[in-house]
């Protein structure tokens, strides 16, 4: 009986020493990961991985060093482990969305989205990814409930707030998105995002002269956003300013060179 007892509490200590060890090797490998050591932290969760196959967070965090280095197939690959192994991981579902999104995949993205809304009903980062998939489809509707249900849940989640006015410029509903473009920047007056977008409503809506403070906060903001210097131009353009117009196309030109020739009758509306 001793002997037996002696054996057991080998095995029992054999056990505990491997789980330690595995331990350390996945904690080192987080804290390269926080490191921004991706490459380094794959290496060391695909050890981890090697011990214990079926542990689902180590799948998870190779995935997400293999996102962060652009290396989506393969991230795809380690957040359906993740997810397979164990399905109600909303983090990886999540992510796995996101990894779908970025190469274009939407109609899988969105499938992966709303398996984490099953899960986690109030992930807004959730209900908005599926926004931008319906306004990337051009479902401008579809995206309007997205964003506000994002925003329902967490009304400063002024990313969603933002896109929600893009999606009414769309729509050309723009008091309402000059509305909702304003909430935002009281959340945040230094968006950048939000500031074009309030100049694209007022552009849109044919108020010219209100679009400028807008579009000129933006490209100081982003000084280097020739985008943000090119709508400028259309402003200075469309209310007669010629000389200011062409200094704010010749920015646009010398951030953008790829651009070529800018024309110089912009649009009534533009497709955001």
């Amino acid at each position: 009986m001793k002997t037996v007892l002696l054996a057991l509490t080998f095995v029992f200590s054999i056990m505990v020493t491997t789980v330690t060890a595995q331990n350390e090797l996945f904690n080192q490998a987080l804290q390269l990961f926080t490191d921004k050591q991706y490459e380094r932290a794959a290496v060391t969760f695909k050890q981890v991985i090697a011990q214990s196959p079926e542990f689902y967070q180590a799948h998870f965090n190779l995935g997400l060093c293999q996102y962060n280095l652009k290396r989506y197939d393969e991230s795809i690959a380690s957040f359906q482990k993740s997810a397979t192994i164990k399905p109600d991981y909303a983090r990886a579902n999540y992510w796995l969305g996101n990894a779908l999104f970025n190469q274009k995949r939407f109609e899988e993205a969105i499938i992966w989205y709303q398996k984490t809304i099953q899960f986690e009903p109030n992930n807004s980062n959730a209900h908005y990814r599926i926004g931008l998939v319906h306004q990337e489809k051009k479902k401008y509707p579809d995206a309007e409930k997205s964003f506000k249900k994002a925003l329902e849940i967490n009304p400063k989640f002024i990313e969603s707030k933002n896109e929600l006015g893009n999606v009414y410029v769309n729509l050309k509903r723009f008091p309402e998105a000059i509305v909702v473009f304003k909430d935002a920047l009281l959340i945040n007056p230094d968006y950048p995002d939000s500031q074009l977008g309030l100049g694209n409503a007022y552009y849109n809506d044919n108020k010219f002269a209100d679009s400028i403070p807008y579009y000129k906060k933006a490209s100081e903001l982003l000084p280097d956003w020739a985008t943000a210097h090119l709508y400028l131009a259309d402003s200075y353009l469309k209310t007669k300013q010629y000389s200011l117009a062409i200094t704010a196309y010749e920015n646009a030109i010398r951030l953008d060179n790829k651009r070529g020739a800018i024309p110089i009758c912009p649009p009534s509306f533009r497709n955001l």
